[in-house]
């Protein structure tokens, strides 16, 4: 069984807010990255570890990359082995610019 899937009430408002933006222009991308996005959040469930750690962005920080988008999810326990009881999605933010990431 995987981990508990949780996402901080930020992160499905980036997730809206970036579908809105790139959908005033191109429904059909925005609708492709939005499936995309959430295709690899649900790969976390079973996979926790897959993003890379990034503590210079937070601690316990782990990444995953869509790009230009980042998916920024923490585990429980933050460990780099045995089980994880939970994934917590806690931002989708634009890796172009990472100079003021509100955690």
């Amino acid at each position: 069984m995987g981990a508990n899937l949780i996402w901080r009430p930020q992160a499905p408002e980036d997730l809206l807010l970036i579908y809105e933006f790139i959908g005033l222009d191109n429904p059909t991308a925005a609708e492709r990255l939005l499936a995309s996005i959430e295709y690899k959040v649900t790969l976390l469930v079973d996979h926790p570890r897959l993003g890379p750690r990034r503590p210079h962005l937070r601690y316990g920080a782990r990444v995953l990359l869509e790009e230009p988008y980042l998916i920024l999810y923490e585990i429980y326990p933050d460990t780099d082995d045995g089980l994880v009881d939970e994934v917590e999605i806690v931002r989708i933010v634009d890796g172009r610019d990472l100079t003021n990431i509100p955690f």
